[in-house]
C-alpha cells in the first residue's frame, strides 16, 4: 500500500438485507422507482444494468431505494479492487457520488482508491464524508495522519482529538497531539496530552511483531518524551524546580533523550551547578539529536567560563559522557 501512511482501512458498509426494499413507500413516484429497481436487479448484462443504475439516479433526486441500488452499483468494485485497480475504483466511486453526494458505500471506495493511490488531498476529503457518514477511531486516525502528512498541523490536531475521544489509549496519536501542540507554544495542551499519554502506557499491551525488550524500549521513548513535554512547559513558566524533576525523570527513564540533557545543563548551570550542568551539556552534544549544535556551543562557553578560558580537559568530560550513555 503506497502514500504517506499505512493502515488497514476499516470499510463500515453494510449489505445485509438489501436485496429487500428499503424505507416507506409513500413516495408520490414510488411505483415507478420499483418498476425501475427491479428492471435493476434483474439485469444480467453489466453495461445494461449500469445504464439502468443511472437512469434511475438521474430520474429520481432522492429515493427510499437508494440504499438498494447502491448495493447493485456496489458490485462494480470488486473487480478494481481485488486487482489493485485504484485510479479506475475511484472513478468508479465518484461517477456514483456525483449523482449521490453522501453515498456512504461510494465515500468508502474513494477513500479506499485515492488511499492506496497516494493522492492524500482527494483522501482527506472522502476519509472526512466517509467519518461524517460513520465516526469511528480507524477513520478519524488516517484523516489526521493524512493532514499530518501534508503539514496542515490544525487539522491534524481536530482530527487527532477525534481520535482519542474514540481511543483514549492511541499512544502514538497523544504523543503526537502534544508535540503538535508544544511545536505551536500551547503548552497547556501539551502537558494534557502527555499526562494522558503516560496514563495509557499503564495499560498499553505490547503488539504481537514486538519482543518485550523492543515494547520496553517503544514505552521508555514515550514515557521520555513525556516527561520531557511537561519538563519544557515547566521551563516554560519559568518553574525550573519542576522542570529539573520532569527533565530528570525523561533521562532517568530514556538516557539517550537528548534535549531533556540539554534543558538540565541550562537549568544546573543556571542553579551554579557547573559541574552537572557540563556533564548534561556534553550529553546533550555526543547524542547528536537535534540538540547537539546548541548544546556544544553552550558546552564550550561554559567550560571556558569555569576554566580560566581554556577547553585542554574538555575532550576527557566528552568521553565520560560517552560512556555514562554506553555510546
Amino acid at each position: 500500500m503506497r502514500g504517506a501512511f499505512s493502515i488497514a482501512l476499516v470499510l463500515i458498509v453494510s449489505f445485509g438485507c438489501v436485496s429487500g426494499v428499503l424505507g416507506s413507500q409513500d413516495s408520490e413516484t414510488y411505483a415507478e422507482e420499483y418498476e425501475l429497481y427491479q428492471k435493476i436487479e434483474a439485469e444480467t448484462d453489466s453495461a445494461k444494468k449500469r445504464e439502468l443504475i443511472f437512469e434511475f439516479l438521474e430520474t429520481f433526486e432522492a429515493s427510499v431505494l437508494d440504499p438498494n441500488v447502491s448495493y447493485q452499483y456496489a458490485q462494480y468494485y470488486n473487480g478494481p479492487r481485488q486487482g489493485g485497480q485504484w485510479q479506475q475504483l475511484a472513478n468508479l466511486a465518484q461517477d456514483f457520488l456525483r449523482q449521490r453526494p453522501n453515498d456512504g458505500t461510494a465515500i468508502a471506495a474513494a477513500t479506499e482508491a485515492y488511499q492506496n493511490l497516494g493522492d492524500t488531498r482527494k483522501l482527506v476529503d472522502f476519509g472526512s464524508k466517509l467519518y461524517n457518514d460513520s465516526p469511528n477511531a480507524n477513520t478519524a486516525y488516517f484523516v489526521a495522519k493524512a493532514y499530518q502528512s501534508l503539514n496542515d498541523q490544525a487539522n491534524f490536531r481536530k482530527w487527532g482529538q477525534r481520535v482519542v475521544r474514540h481511543d483514549s489509549s492511541n499512544l502514538q496519536i497523544l504523543v503526537e497531539l502534544s508535540n503538535s501542540y508544544w511545536r505551536a507554544n500551547d503548552f497547556d495542551n501539551t502537558v494534557t496530552y502527555a499526562n494522558q499519554a503516560l496514563q495509557a502506557t499503564e495499560k498499553a499491551k505490547k503488539p504481537d511483531s514486538q519482543t518485550d525488550a523492543q515494547w520496553s524500549a517503544q514505552l521508555s521513548q514515550v514515557r521520555g518524551f513525556c516527561y520531557r513535554a511537561l519538563g519544557e512547559a515547566d521551563y516554560v513558566n519559568k518553574n525550573n524546580t519542576a522542570a529539573r524533576g520532569n527533565f530528570e525523570k525523561a533521562v532517568e527513564i530514556d538516557a539517550k533523550n537528548d534535549f531533556a540533557h540539554y534543558r538540565l545543563g541550562l537549568i544546573y548551570w543556571g542553579a551554579g551547578r557547573t559541574n552537572q550542568a557540563i556533564l548534561a551539556l556534553a550529553k546533550a552534544f555526543v547524542l547528536n539529536g537535534p540538540s547537539s549544535k546548541e548544546a556544544r556551543d553552550q558546552l564550550n562557553q561554559l567550560y571556558r567560563s569555569a576554566n580560566g578560558g581554556g577547553t585542554a580537559g574538555l575532550p576527557v568530560v566528552i568521553q565520560r559522557a560517552r560512556q555514562d550513555l554506553g555510546l
